[in-house]
C-alpha cells in the first residue's frame, strides 16, 4: 500500500511539472521594422519576463521606450510593423 501511495504520488508530481509553463532566464522579442534601409528585424532581449504568455501580455506597453532607444546601426525613422517573442535568441535557431 505504501508503494502504491508512492507511486500515485511521483506520477501526480510528473503530471503537474509537465503542466508548467517553459520558463527561461528571460525572453528575446523580435520586432520587425520598416525602414529606408536594408534592417527588417531587432531583437532585444528582457530578463524581466520569463514565460512567452507574459510577454505577449506586456510588451506592446515596452514597445514604445524600446523604439526610442535603438541602437545606432538602426535607423531612428524605423517603425514597428509587429514583434514575436521567444525563449531562445531567434538570430542563433536557423
Amino acid at each position: 500500500m505504501k508503494n502504491l501511495a508512492s507511486c500515485v504520488f511521483v506520477a501526480s508530481a510528473l503530471a503537474l511539472a509537465g503542466c508548467k509553463q517553459e520558463q527561461a532566464p528571460g525572453v528575446y522579442v523580435e520586432i520587425s521594422l520598416k525602414n529606408d534601409t536594408d534592417i527588417d528585424k531587432y531583437v532585444v532581449f528582457n530578463p524581466n519576463i520569463k514565460t512567452i504568455e507574459e510577454c505577449e501580455a506586456t510588451f506592446a506597453q515596452s514597445l514604445p521606450a524600446v523604439m526610442a532607444h535603438l541602437p545606432e546601426a538602426v535607423p531612428k525613422n524605423s517603425t514597428a510593423t509587429g514583434w514575436k517573442c521567444y525563449l531562445k535568441d531567434p538570430t542563433k535557431q536557423k
